[in-house]
């Protein structure tokens, strides 16, 4: 959409259609993320400080997020980080 041009109604069309996050459930970075996750042990609520690994973690879907975005088209807030 880089190359599209801003009165083009198709784009506009859809950037009013509601947005929706496919995953596939069976991709191995998916499979990675959850298995991470379940090795992880409970989060106390408590806990102020996060380890590396959710760190590592939250880092890693903030980026799966982030390229979705940029591949569907949209803007990320802050894309120089």
């Amino acid at each position: 959409m880089a190359n599209a041009k801003k009165d083009d109604p198709m784009l506009k069309m859809m950037a009013q259609m509601p947005k929706i996050l496919e995953l596939n459930p069976k991709s191995p970075l998916i499979e990675g993320l959850l298995e991470r996750v379940l090795e992880m042990p409970a989060i106390d609520d408590d806990d102020e400080e996060a380890t590396a690994e959710e760190l590592d973690l939250r880092e890693s879907a903030s980026i799966l997020i982030d390229t979705a975005l940029i591949r569907s088209g949209f803007d990320v807030h802050d894309s120089n980080t």
